[in-house]
């Protein structure tokens, strides 16, 4: 059995309408024309750098928060 890597995709719809996606704990980047082919993209990459990295990947610590400003 190959190596598991569980891992945070964040992605982000941009003005044109198309979608970024990021993967924090291994600084990968990934784009589509939507947010399933950004994620498909996204996970291409993650198995690419987890395979180049013979299965061994440190990964950054990652905290995500949601919050709400107020703007007077």
């Amino acid at each position: 059995m190959g190596a598991e890597v569980s891992v945070t995709a964040v992605l982000v719809e941009q003005e044109d309408g198309t979608y970024k996606a990021n993967c924090p704990e291994l600084g990968v980047l990934a784009e589509g024309e939507s947010s399933e082919e950004a994620f498909e993209n996204l996970r291409a990459e993650v198995v690419k750098k987890v395979r180049e990295s013979g299965g061994s990947v440190e990964l950054a610590p990652v905290k995500c928060l949601k919050f709400k400003v107020s703007v007077d």
